[in-house]
């Protein structure tokens, strides 16, 4: 495992604007299930360092927006070698590495080599690629319209119900009564 440098001192930013980078950044590698801290600890000054580059040469942006954004560069660069042969979009990639590294039990099995292109052991990308590979037809968007709930049976024998007691109303008052006297004995019992 490589030491852990901590020399990061920005030329441009605010300390208060890099805290919050640092944090942001945290949570974002947390949100893989990245629970290793001297790995994360890792990743979250690499991405700082190239953040604080890219804030240099664009300081209108925050050192947070600069910050995700190197994060996802990273993260892309690294699906792009492990799904290099399955020709994916952007979104498709991203979608299918977080699939195929969670799929796989990447956090617990590799997580020393999350994000690390260079030394991705042939095992770890067999089985992220074979995960997207299973994982079902392609990731499309898809359209979700509205449907009218089927409840079976439930829902006809209901329906019955109602209109039987709509043709009678002195049933339905009758069982509006029961309903009623019913709530009303259960408090007296409860009260008395």
């Amino acid at each position: 495992m490589e030491a852990v440098n901590i020399q990061f001192a920005p030329d441009t930013g605010t300390e208060e604007e890099w805290n919050e980078a640092y944090a942001r950044l945290a949570d974002y590698f947390r949100s893989y299930q990245l629970h290793n801290r001297i790995r994360r600890t890792q990743l979250i000054l690499e991405t700082l360092r190239r953040a604080a580059d890219a804030h240099r040469k664009d300081p209108t942006r925050t050192p947070t927006a600069h910050s995700i954004e190197q994060a996802r560069v990273m993260m892309r660069e690294w699906l792009g070698v492990i799904y290099s042969d399955m020709h994916l979009n952007e979104s498709q990639l991203e979608a299918a590495g977080r699939l195929g590294f969670h799929l796989s039990g990447g956090p617990t099995r590799w997580p020393n080599f999350f994000l690390d292109k260079e030394n991705l052991p042939k095992d770890m990308t067999e089985a992220m690629r074979s995960a997207v590979r299973t994982s079902g037809p392609g990731m499309q968007v898809s359209k979700m319209t509205p449907r009218d709930m089927d409840l079976g049976i439930v829902s006809e024998v209901a329906e019955d119900t109602f209109d039987r007691l709509g043709r009678h109303p002195i049933i339905r008052y009758s069982i509006l009564v029961s309903i009623v006297g019913g709530v009303l004995g259960y408090l007296y019992f409860l009260l008395g």
